[in-house]
């Protein structure tokens, strides 16, 4: 009888386990824990982008993004941003520029700008020695991708 009682024990135990979730949590944390510490790196789409210095080589208006890759709103907003400068349009009058901020080459542009939080998007006409700072609540709103698309043409009058 106690060759009997041993596994049926043993199954109850398990299936407690599973009903309380910590069976799923001792087999899967640290599959979990590695997904949720992984790095996150924005830069690496970006380093095949242009810099401030090549964007500006241009002679266009230039669509500057400050970013950082630990920045979670970043990583919220770069598939927006990617789709609006995909844009034919947005392609064609501007010049697209990418400045990791925390790139000790980029620092005189975090100075030049006052940079302070991330993501910042400043859109820069040196021919009309014009620049506008977007407002960080436009980045998240309601239809975001069309209000900005409508921001950066509005720029170029």
């Amino acid at each position: 009888m106690k060759k009997k009682i041993l596994p049926l024990l043993f199954l109850t135990l398990i299936i407690t386990l599973i009903n309380t979730g910590l069976l799923m949590f001792i087999v899967l944390k640290d599959a979990v824990n590695a997904y949720l510490n992984r790095p996150i790196v924005i830069s690496r789409d970006y380093d095949k982008g242009q810099s401030m210095e090549k964007a500006i080589k241009k002679n266009k208006p230039v669509i500057a993004l400050f970013y950082t890759d630990w920045c979670g709103y970043c990583q919220k907003f770069v598939p927006v941003f990617k789709e609006i400068t995909n844009d034919k349009e947005i392609k064609k009058n501007f010049a697209i520029a990418y400045i990791n901020a925390e790139d000790p080459s980029n620092f005189v542009y975090t100075a030049q700008y006052d940079i302070k939080g991330y993501p910042t998007l400043y859109l820069i006409d040196n021919i009309k020695d014009k620049k506008e700072l977007v407002n960080p609540v436009d980045l998240f709103g309601y239809n975001a991708k069309e209000n900005l698309k409508i921001k950066f043409l509005e720029f170029l009058r």
